[in-house]
């Protein structure tokens, strides 16, 4: 008799990561500027003073400490995981039964809706207005009909690059009982932050990561910030030693140089309205419909057809992300934003004639 997965998992298709040799990668959201350059020396000896042959702390507190302390948060209230990836899955696999509803809105991160499905959680998607925003009013009204036992969404939004004022967020907190997970990955470009004021909600999740602003996709660390009771629970159920201690002493590192981290940050703005700015001429090609005015590390703009100027660009070896009709760009250095604005404007002017 031959083993048969499950009708879950039998016909899933694995996440679709680029690869190949691109000569100008921005596809995936990450930072152009490397901490393993900047802060070499510290995180070199960080690392080489980790005892290999032991387990990592488990809470990670060292770690949670100085997050904790950058964020201006009470570190009872944090708990570190492998990528924000991982604290999701967590969450929607303890924290709810099969068949609670998520309430998802899009666009925004597809992984929200596979990890849910994965659970058996029962998926409802309501779509964000046509300008691709989302206000509390519709939020609201969605979770008043939908009932869900959680929602999730993310601010500044991914893919669409824009962010919902902290206003807003606030009045969706205040009006639901239902478990809200707030995925602030790209905050450190906004300034709509619930951080400060998380401490007021009980059923408040706010997720942060490091592969972002902070330039450390490599390490896969992520973060959760909610009440001291939830915090507890995740310690509970997340995987022994889920962060690893060469992630723990890089991180450490991180947050111990917030000089650093405001430079990145104020460097990648910079680079994103740079990159901006010098696509809005394409505007007047016919085959460009909007482009978003971006609160993120990256540019959302739609096109005619998307497909054959992401084809067109991997010919010119730039890889960029296609969704639908969107393209996202991320924000690179200048020699690689210039390329890019060089190379698109070149393909739209061919396209549009």
């Amino acid at each position: 008799m031959t083993y048969q997965l499950n009708d879950k998992v039998k016909n899933l298709i694995a996440y679709d990561a680029v690869a190949g040799d691109f000569k100008i990668r921005l596809d995936a959201n990450e930072s152009f500027i490397d901490p393993g350059k900047r802060l070499k020396e510290q995180i070199i000896s960080a690392v080489s003073g980790v005892t290999l042959n032991r387990y990592p702390d488990f809470k990670a507190t060292e770690l949670c400490n100085k997050f904790a302390g950058f964020y201006g948060v009470n570190p009872e209230r944090v708990v570190a995981g492998n990528g924000s990836d991982e604290l999701i899955t967590v969450i929607l696999g303890a924290f709810l039964m099969p068949g609670d509803k998520l309430l998802t809105f899009a666009p925004d991160f597809s992984m929200y809706q596979f990890y849910g499905e994965i659970y058996e959680k029962e998926g409802i998607i309501v779509e964000k207005l046509e300008d691709l925003s989302l206000t509390a009013e519709k939020a609201i009204e969605a979770i008043k009909s939908a009932k869900p036992d959680i929602v999730i969404l993310s601010n500044p939004c991914s893919p669409s690059s824009l962010v919902m004022k902290k206003e807003d967020v606030i009045k969706i907190m205040e009006s639901t009982s239902a478990l809200v997970v707030i995925d602030e990955a790209y905050m450190e470009f906004s300034n709509q932050s619930i951080m400060d004021v998380s401490e007021q909600f009980d059923n408040l999740i706010i997720l942060k990561t490091c592969s972002k602003a902070l330039g450390c996709a490599a390490i896969r660390l992520g973060f959760a910030v909610s009440s001291k009771e939830i915090i507890r629970a995740l310690n509970c159920v997340r995987s022994p030693y889920n962060v690893n201690a060469v992630t723990q002493a890089i991180g450490c590192v991180i947050f111990s140089n917030p000089d650093y981290i405001k430079t990145a940050v104020k460097e990648i703005k910079a680079a994103r309205d740079f990159l901006y700015q010098g696509l809005l001429p394409l505007l007047n090609c016919k085959s460009v419909k909007r482009i978003l005015k971006p609160e993120t590390n990256f540019v959302f703009i739609e096109l005619e057809d998307a497909k054959l100027v992401y084809n067109e660009l991997i010919k010119k070896s730039i890889i960029v992300r296609q969704l639908g009709s969107f393209l996202r760009i991320t924000a690179g250095n200048r020699e690689e934003n210039e390329s890019l604005i060089e190379a698109l404007t070149n393909i739209l002017g061919r396209v549009s004639q």
